[in-house]
């Protein structure tokens, strides 16, 4: 079955110095190259705007001949200077890494976020990562990055110290949805309003949920309905509490299912605890334990406290109907 959304999970290659895909951390010596494009970012989601910026830089690096390559973190900085106000994130760091690959990045620098990093001048950061590190010929990015303590550097500032340094620099402009920027920030308010269409529209992709399969209260089992709950593996956006018609992906086999998908507290037994949950079509088994990743494609309705658990369960039979016509 092809599954838009959702790729498999697979282990990444280490760290290369020839061709092929590397990732490093910023360990003495894990990376240094001759020459290369860079591009900096967070990059949280790779959403549609972000691809733009590595699509120019993939372009230029290819021009060139020099490695593309993508320095980014291994949080958001907000973790580190503010953890109480640090956004939940749009994709794990391993899914961040796959996109980046599959995008053309030929090499990742995944940089540890912390209070020293966060205190780096500006100064310093081009001079011992670009320039040192990286010798960065060609340095793409958008047109408000900032970076180096208080943010302090700027696209401007590239362009004051770029002879200096021997790179050129270039600003991607934003990319639009509904004559809007988009952003990782406004991804993420979609996903809290339910409007996981328009956060596809924006990734480029259906949002995806990665956890690992835990017990439940087996409540759906008695309704007819088993499901799969799941525990995300990251501090990820959930979806505003409803009904959702999506897919799963079974990360061990490759196998995916159409999924009719509960977000909630299940106010009709009187849960307290929200949950994940997914009722998977045509599958019968145990899948505790394993990883999978969840996909969300079409919201359906709200959460409802309903009278009686027939009525739940009528309601239930609608949606899982719903759900099928949907996902074909």
């Amino acid at each position: 079955m092809a599954l838009q959304g959702v790729r498999r999970a697979r282990s990444l290659p280490p760290p290369q110095r020839g061709g092929g895909f590397g990732v490093s951390s910023l360990a003495p010596r894990s990376l240094s190259l001759r020459a290369s494009v860079v591009t900096i970012g967070v990059f949280d989601g790779v959403h549609r705007g972000h691809r733009a910026i590595i699509s120019a830089a993939v372009q230029r690096a290819q021009q060139l001949s020099i490695p593309a390559v993508a320095v980014t973190f291994d949080r958001h900085p907000q973790e580190a200077i503010q953890p109480e106000k640090s956004p939940p994130y749009l994709t794990t760091l391993t899914s961040r890494l796959r996109l980046l690959q599959e995008n053309g990045v030929q090499h990742v620098l995944v940089m540890r976020f912390d209070r020293h990093l966060a205190m780096l001048q500006r100064n310093e950061f081009v001079r011992l990562v670009l320039h040192e590190r990286l010798n960065a010929r060609h340095i793409v990015v958008g047109r408000d990055f900032r970076f180096g303590h208080r943010r302090m550097g700027s696209v401007d500032y590239l362009r004051e110290v770029q002879s200096r340094f021997g790179f050129e620099v270039e600003a991607v402009p934003d990319v639009l949805y509904r004559d809007e920027r988009i952003s990782s920030s406004r991804i993420r308010q979609s996903l809290m309003d339910g409007e996981v269409r328009e956060a596809s529209a924006m990734l480029g992709r259906a949002y995806v949920l990665e956890g690992v399969v835990v017990r439940g209260q087996q409540l759906g089992r008695k309704l007819g309905y088993p499901t799969v709950n799941l525990q995300p593996l990251a501090p990820q956006v959930i979806p505003r509490d409803g009904i959702y018609a999506g897919r799963l992906l079974r990360v061990r086999t490759g196998e995916v299912y159409t999924a009719a998908i509960s977000v909630g507290v299940r106010p009709t037994v009187d849960g307290k605890n929200r949950t994940i949950e997914a009722y998977l079509l045509g599958f019968s088994g145990s899948l505790y334990g394993e990883e999978v990743h969840l996909a969300f494609f079409h919201r359906l309705r709200d959460e409802r406290k309903f009278e009686s658990l027939q009525a739940l369960k009528e309601q239930m039979d609608r949606d899982v109907q719903q759900v099928a016509d949907l996902m074909g």
